[in-house]
């Protein structure tokens, strides 16, 4: 008779480690989606509705050599509403991570957002953010995770900081086994934490939710492009609620 090896039982423990360790955080973020999704779907008759196109560009790589657990991050926007007609918005948003074991990444930067409301003039708003991100494969699916704290500033106000959570979550999965193309869906759910003089109420403050098709060309492997639909709902509590139907072009860089 013999006896399982200690390498054995010490891999069955660590997977158990890992498995208990996420439980928590797997159930948090089904909670936050769900309330999020609920949400949505609850206060669709009672909102305005309006259509517009986003166009995002997302870079990230590594800092130094080739082994450096350090990384860099900048994303860029541009957001148009009323059929497209009207500029809305415009981010501009640098960071910098450090890469974790197990395709974990801490990150932290700045974002500077120029709004441009339906009513009122043009305002400017500063984050500061620090985020968790996660990825890994199930089956034939890619799962991605990422959990960001922002510090919102908004010129013109009294100096009051707003903070906000939010939790994003995606799934990816081949459309053909060995193609380029993709099948690509994420929602993402924005929780404020605190009210604020210049208009922030804690609660649930937006929900997104994309649905589309990815391109990841062999020859690029560093290259993704994604387009598909994205529904925008923004929860306000003291007025009318608004929900965007969006044509959501996106571009990702990783080096």
């Amino acid at each position: 008779m013999t006896c399982p090896s200690l390498s054995t039982d010490m891999t069955e423990i660590s997977q158990k480690v890992r498995t208990a360790a996420m439980k928590p955080f797997s159930i948090l973020t089904a909670v936050i989606l769900c309330m999020g999704l609920g949400r949505t779907f609850d206060l669709q008759a009672e909102t305005e509705q309006n259509n517009g196109l986003w166009m995002m560009k997302a870079s990230q790589g590594v800092l130094g050599s080739k082994d450096s657990p350090y990384r860099w991050w900048l994303d860029a926007h541009l957001r148009y509403s009323d059929d497209a007609n009207d500029f809305e918005q415009s981010i501009f948003r640098p960071g910098f991570g450090y890469a974790l074991p197990k395709n974990h990444t801490l990150w932290a930067g700045y974002g500077w957002i120029a709004n441009s409301p339906e009513i009122g003039d043009t305002f400017h708003e500063h984050r500061f953010w620090q985020q968790h991100s996660w990825k890994t494969k199930v089956g034939s699916f890619g799962l991605a995770s990422r959990s960001r704290l922002e510090q919102r500033f908004r010129e013109g106000s009294q100096d009051d900081t707003g903070w906000r959570f939010r939790q994003f979550i995606k799934l990816t999965r081949p459309i053909l086994d060995d193609g380029p193309l993709y099948w690509s869906l994420w929602d993402e759910v924005f929780l404020n934490l605190n009210d604020t003089d210049w208009g922030a109420e804690s609660g649930l403050d937006r929900n997104r939710i994309f649905a589309g098709i990815g391109w990841k060309p062999k020859s690029m492997p560093y290259l993704k492009g994604e387009v598909g639909y994205l529904n925008q709902l923004i929860d306000r509590p003291s007025g009318i609620h608004r929900m965007d139907h969006l044509l959501s072009l996106n571009l990702f860089l990783n080096f």
